[in-house]
């Protein structure tokens, strides 16, 4: 017999065995669940689809913010009764803005008011100590905040720092969120 005629022999006797096993299996199982060999298999159950409740709104004297894509707190917060964007720092003694967003605010300074040296990020520098009437971050207000002021307009991020933050009844950080309660 050729090598081309025995693979034809096993081709079509394998083919033969792969139609006939499936009906053959089905047989079997069936045969099986009769008996109460197995147990038959049932359809799963519908899933339902089902959605988050909205949340709920802030509480009064709470604020919640969502970390940026680089882990930074930032907020649109209110100095003064003027919206300002945030950027929180812990490590921030003050609140801390230049010149001339605590001008927009209302902020009125003399040139001899920059007489405090100061080590910041980029170096040390001289600034002059405010007081902000009120820092509104959410449903949280703070009242009397201390802001350092630097000359110029070299801080063009306004620091939400301790001054503002020790004011807190309670701030944490959980789940990719700082949690502000007053």
């Amino acid at each position: 017999m050729r090598p081309l005629s025995k693979f034809i022999i096993v081709a079509v006797a394998a083919s033969l065995f792969a139609i006939s096993f499936p009906s053959a299996f089905q047989e079997y199982q069936k045969r099986l669940a009769a008996e109460g060999g197995i147990e038959a298999l049932r359809p799963p159950a519908k899933l339902v689809e089902a959605s988050a409740p909205p949340p709920s709104p802030p509480r009064p004297g709470t604020a919640s913010l969502e970390a940026g894509p680089d882990g930074h707190f930032r907020a649109d917060a209110r100095l003064n009764g003027r919206s300002v964007p945030v950027l929180v720092d812990t490590g921030a003694t003050f609140v801390a803005m230049n010149e001339a967003t605590a001008r927009r605010l209302g902020v009125t300074l003399a040139p001899s008011d920059f007489r405090y040296e100061t080590e910041t990020a980029n170096g040390r520098t001289t600034v002059a100590v405010a007081t902000l009437d009120r820092v509104q971050v959410g449903n949280v207000e703070v009242r009397d905040v201390e802001a350092a002021v630097t000359k110029g307009d070299g801080l063009n991020t306004v620091l939400l720092g301790m001054s503002f933050m020790k004011k807190l009844k309670r701030y944490e950080v959980a789940d990719g969120r700082l949690n502000l309660v007053r």
